[in-house]
């Protein structure tokens, strides 16, 4: 099995995947948490690390909610919860996995390397964002753009970027990943946590969390100080209690 110390936190090319398919996801990331989390609507400042894997989340403090829209004017949402799958969605492959794109949510700017960025300020453009971060780390030459300009600032970025310094990402065939459903786990105007239930052609399943911060006008990956996600992943046994969404309808 691969070093875990020789990879990128979450964002992890095809050589890895090729070793273990989506076991060796779970096995650099973990275990999820369970439960459903709704952040107060307003903060004054940005929350603190959670202090280990299974723990909740920092509570944002209440002050007047702020929404604003993103750096390509989609349209922002006050909304909180995401009860039912999003529509209009349409997906192509990056990497390994196909991601999806909706119009008014994102991504909004899709560069000539295909690095997909800009989604809207909503449970939606959390959600999407989420899974295009999952994408684009299947493929390897989107890897560094994706820790550069998609990683909150912070220790966690540092670190993530530091690594890729010395360990680049290389491109190999592997097993290839598809969303199944997906979980808003916690959601307020400045972070938002979303589990997706993820398969691997090789028919292992595994929940995958990424927690995000609204920052300059988009959603970036929060990663803790040494530049692992926030909670890591756990095996799944079926998607049961995930809402249903996949390029499959």
């Amino acid at each position: 099995m691969a070093n875990d110390e020789k990879e990128p936190g979450i964002f992890i090319s095809r050589t890895y995947l090729i070793s273990a398919g989506v076991v060796a996801l779970i096995a650099i990331l973990g275990i999820a948490v369970v439960g459903t989390i709704l952040w107060p609507d307003g903060e004054t400042e940005q929350p603190e690390a959670a202090a280990s894997p299974e723990g909740d989340p920092p509570a944002e403090a209440v002050t007047a909610p702020t929404y604003s829209d993103s750096v390509c004017d989609l349209p922002a949402s006050d909304a909180t919860t995401l009860d039912t799958p999003p529509k209009n969605t349409e997906w192509e492959f990056v990497g390994a996995m196909q991601a999806p794109s909706i119009p008014d949510v994102g991504p909004g700017i899709i560069e000539e390397n295909g690095f997909r960025r800009c989604y809207a300020h909503s449970p939606e453009g959390a959600l999407v964002a989420a899974a295009n971060v999952l994408a684009m780390g299947t493929d390897p030459n989107l890897v560094y753009d994706l820790n550069d300009k998609l990683v909150a600032k912070g220790p966690g970025r540092d670190a993530v970027l530091e690594k890729l310094e010395t360990n680049p990402p290389t491109s190999e065939d592997g097993v290839r990943l598809s969303i199944v459903g997906f979980q808003l786990m916690g959601y307020g105007p400045n972070h938002a946590r979303i589990d997706l239930a993820v398969e691997g052609s090789n028919g292992t399943l595994a929940s995958v969390t990424t927690d995000l911060a609204w920052e300059d006008g988009d959603w970036k990956v929060e990663l803790d100080p040494t530049g692992q996600p926030i909670i890591p992943t756990a095996p799944l046994t079926d998607a049961f209690g995930y809402l249903p969404w996949s390029a499959e309808g």
